[in-house]
């Protein structure tokens, strides 16, 4: 059997604004900071020695788009990950406007990508105007063929929405099919789940077999990251905050 090692930089929602023609109205959102908050992440867990295998980053990386100039804040953004010198994994979220721009930027399109012993697979969820959103039916299938043809290889699974556990709010913060969703994750034995979206976080937690966590907003106090190392089936996620 193959030993796996796995040291992972994580963040989720950035919501950066530089050249778009957009202004974020929530007061608590750091809108200016997205590369700022992947270079001094990089740089602080460097510091402590950590042996960092990629940079994963949830969504939400821009805060609109859509909006003229999105394009080039966007294109901060791949910069500063790709001056990490790190492979870079990247999922689109609900506010990162026309999923095909996105993932050509990061070179990241949907399904399986192999890392150093294990298979990530992307989500490109699709959401609705109303903010819900859906895994589409092609993404089941593809994810479940994977699992069946590489029964071998440890899968984590990337998307912007929170899976688990129940978040109790008006706004569909996880997706329509999320109970299709971990049952489709309980039967590939998937091994960990990243998400963002809920910027509260939730902590990670054992749900049938599988970790589950919920990262924080990076754009907002304490300004979170995660440091995720993966040891064959153990996953431990531990959080840090910028002093900003």
């Amino acid at each position: 059997m193959t030993h796996t090692t796995l040291d992972l930089l994580v963040l989720a929602d950035l919501h950066y604004i530089h050249a778009a023609d957009d202004v974020c109205e929530i007061e608590q959102r750091r809108s200016d900071l997205g590369p700022t908050l992947i270079r001094e992440a990089f740089q602080n867990l460097r510091k402590t020695g950590a042996r960092l295998d990629a940079l994963i980053l949830l969504g939400d990386l821009v805060n609109d788009g859509l909006a003229p100039g999105a394009d080039q804040d966007l294109a901060e953004i791949v910069q500063a990950a790709r001056d990490t010198g790190l492979p870079v994994l990247a999922v689109p979220g609900n506010h990162d406007g026309n999923v095909a721009p996105f993932a050509a930027a990061f070179d990241c399109p949907s399904g399986l990508h192999e890392l150093g012993g294990c298979g990530f697979f992307f989500f490109h969820d699709h959401v609705a105007p109303d903010h819900v959103t859906t895994r589409p039916e092609e993404a089941f299938v593809q994810f479940d063929e994977a699992a069946r043809q590489r029964p071998d290889l440890p899968l984590i699974a990337l998307q912007h929405n929170p899976l688990h556990p129940p978040i109790e709010h008006e706004y569909p913060f996880r997706p329509s099919n999320v109970d299709r969703i971990l049952k489709s994750y309980r039967e590939a034995n998937l091994l960990l789940s990243l998400s963002g979206h809920y910027h509260p976080g939730q902590p990670a937690h054992l749900h049938n077999g599988t970790t589950y966590t919920t990262l924080p907003a990076a754009c907002e106090a304490p300004f979170s990251y995660a440091h995720v190392h993966i040891e064959d089936r153990a996953v431990t996620v531990h959080l840090h905050a910028l002093d900003k």
